[in-house]
């Protein structure tokens, strides 16, 4: 009987860890800084004019784009933790992570600001403005508040979709359903790992979906004082 009840215990804890390991990934693979990149390479791979750019076009503005909005920030992020000789436990903190928030909006706006005078699309460059808008809102709320930075990213592709389908015409249903499933990966993944509760996870997707959705349609008037 003893036995029995360790195999037991043993298969259990055997499927808690592949379950926690499981999450770790997604966590990991879909952290906020990847989904610029990512949008990019969705909007690159959609039948769309955007579909056209030559190969060399899209990976010299893609590697721009991950030098400004992942190498650059999370180099200073480092460097604000060596100072501060903070450690990862520390860092979950909400005071400890104001300052790297801000070195994120740093990065965003002066991307932003050198791109503006290169041939760009301006669809492009609005997913970057849903990501600083992302940065600034949550930035904001974690004075007040601890919110699912995470979920506020995988909510922006589906406010995203759901505004780039206005525009642009293909299967927005497909592209739909699968954040859908994305946004519930990541917000099941980050409370499998008690860094947000249930609360903290859909209040992150209703930022994310309303950013993803108006700096889509509004961040080309900002920038260029055209409309999506």
């Amino acid at each position: 009987m003893s036995e029995k009840m360790s195999e037991k215990t043993k298969h259990r804890n055997t499927e808690i860890r592949s379950l926690i390991i499981g999450a770790k990934l997604v966590s990991t693979l879909f952290r906020p800084m990847y989904y610029p990149v990512l949008g990019w390479i969705a909007l690159f791979s959609l039948t769309t004019p955007l579909s056209l750019f030559p190969y060399q076009y899209k990976l010299i503005h893609l590697a721009i784009l991950i030098l400004f909005t992942i190498i650059l920030p999370m180099t200073l992020t480092l460097i604000y933790r060596h100072v501060r000789h903070l450690d990862p436990l520390e860092m979950r903190k909400r005071t400890s992570r104001i300052i790297p928030y801000i070195m994120f909006i740093a990065c965003y706006v002066l991307y932003l600001y050198l791109m503006r005078s290169y041939y760009i699309d301006y669809k492009l460059l609005a997913v970057i403005i849903v990501a600083l808008l992302i940065q600034v809102v949550c930035t904001f709320m974690s004075f007040f508040w601890k919110v699912s930075v995470h979920a506020a990213g995988s909510g922006a592709i589906i406010g995203g979709i759901a505004a780039f389908s206005f525009g642009y015409v293909f299967n927005h249903l497909l592209w739909l359903s699968g954040a859908i499933l994305l946004a519930g990966l990541v917000g099941t993944s980050r409370m499998i790992l008690r860094q947000h509760n249930l609360s903290q996870i859909v209040v992150g997707y209703i930022v994310g979906a309303l950013c993803g959705f108006a700096g889509i349609l509004f961040g080309s008037i900002f920038l260029f004082g055209n409309p999506f």
